[in-house]
Parts: structure tokens; sequence; C-alpha cells
């Protein structure tokens, strides 16, 4: 590529397809660290991730445990895109609303003071891939 002035410089172009295959293999990644990660890191301190400071761990964390499950099945679900883009356009659809979902919970419970800007943080990697997965949704219903 060169530009105005003649500097000439490489620039690299991912093939559309390679890309989304990339982006939801990483994301499956993503998740599934995030998982492990999860329900681990409760059990060594629940309040790491609380504005309230030192907070008493709940009497079960039943609902947490659940969540982070269902946090890896998504995982699952990005894996099995990045396998076959084409064929997966319900998955893209309900992963693109999963993300922006957690993103939103995790945002309103930082603005009401229950969460901590770490928590913000991560859940800002989610709405990162939700927007990326949107885009994606588009793109393939504008060839289709």
């Amino acid at each position: 590529m060169v530009d105005w002035i003649g500097n000439t410089s490489v620039v690299f172009v991912m093939e559309r397809s390679k890309y989304h295959r990339t982006m939801f293999f990483i994301a499956a990644i993503w998740n599934w660290a995030l998982a492990i990660s999860f329900l681990i890191l409760p059990r060594i301190d629940i309040g790491f991730f609380s504005l309230a400071g030192d907070v008493p761990a709940p009497p079960t964390l039943l609902w947490f445990d659940s969540f982070m499950g269902l946090v890896f099945a998504f995982g699952i679900g990005f894996y099995l895109v990045s396998r076959s883009v084409e064929k997966n356009h319900g998955l893209i659809a309900m992963a693109s609303f999963e993300k922006v979902w957690v993103f939103i919970i995790g945002l309103y419970y930082f603005l009401i003071a229950q969460a901590s800007l770490t928590l913000l943080l991560v859940v800002s990697g989610d709405l990162i891939f939700g927007i990326l997965f949107i885009e994606d949704l588009l793109a393939i219903r504008k060839t289709t």
C-alpha cells in the first residue's frame, strides 16, 4: 500500500470468514477462562468484586455456580460457531444478546454501587464481543 506521501506500508487483511471463526474461537476461550476463574475466585474472596468492602459469602453459591456453568456452556456454543459460522446464525443472535445483557447487568450493579470497577472492566469485554457479534450477524445477513 502506498500513501499520498509515497511511503510504502504493509497491510494485513484477514479473510472475513477466517476473522469471524477466529473471533468466536477467542470468545470461547474468554468464556471458559472467566467461568473457571469465577468458579474458583469467590471461594478465595467474594468481596473482591464488591464496592461494599468485605462482604460475607452468601449461604450458598448455587446461583453463581449455575451462572458460571451457563457461561462455560456459551463458550462451547462459541466454539461450535467458530467451526461453522455460516450454519449457526441462531447461535450468533443468541450470543449477541447474552454478551450485551451481561454488560448491562454488570453496569447496573456498578451504578447502584454493588459491583466494583474491576467487574465493570471484565463485563466490558463482553460488550466488545457483543458488538462484534452483532456486526458479524449484520454482515452475514447482508451477504444472504
